[in-house]
């Protein structure tokens, strides 16, 4: 990780950032289910997915957005400067999420613009698993302190 700070008058409209890789392990779903304390059967029992049309086995799509934070996806190039506020975020889940996937997360800066005096910046993100199929979009909107 990169420990140089985003400066947002550097970064221009369609950038891309270098693209992280992550692996959908057993392990993380199982971490993430008890954090969030979800107990669906539907990630834990495989008449239950199946019963659901998901199929067997799968994962809670919102772990994607563990992957989708902007400090994730950003973490390569620089770090967010101290006093940014992450002020909205999107998803898209378009393909269920299996356990054994591994995610590939490409971003870039969709738009910038400044409102009451503060530098806005989009960042739209597009993950695919390993077989190219896109699993979650996603549109993230933050403020930059300078």
């Amino acid at each position: 990780m990169s420990e140089k700070e985003l400066v947002y008058d550097e970064i221009e409209v369609g950038r891309e950032f270098d693209p992280p890789v992550l692996s959908l392990t057993d392990e993380a779903v199982k971490k993430y289910l008890q954090a969030v304390e979800d107990d669906s059967s539907i990630y834990q029992d495989q008449t239950a997915a199946l019963d659901a049309a998901v199929g067997w086995p799968v994962a809670p799509p919102t772990t994607a957005a563990i992957f989708s934070r902007t400090s994730v996806l950003l973490q390569k190039e620089g770090k967010m400067p101290p006093g940014s506020i992450h002020a909205r975020q999107e998803f898209q889940f378009v393909a269920p999420l299996r356990p054994g996937d591994v995610l590939t997360t490409k971003a870039r800066v969709a738009e910038k613009f400044v409102r009451k005096d503060r530098k806005w910046m989009v960042i739209e993100s597009t993950t695919v698993n390993q077989r190219g199929e896109t699993v979650v979009i996603g549109r993230m909107t933050g403020i930059w302190p300078k």
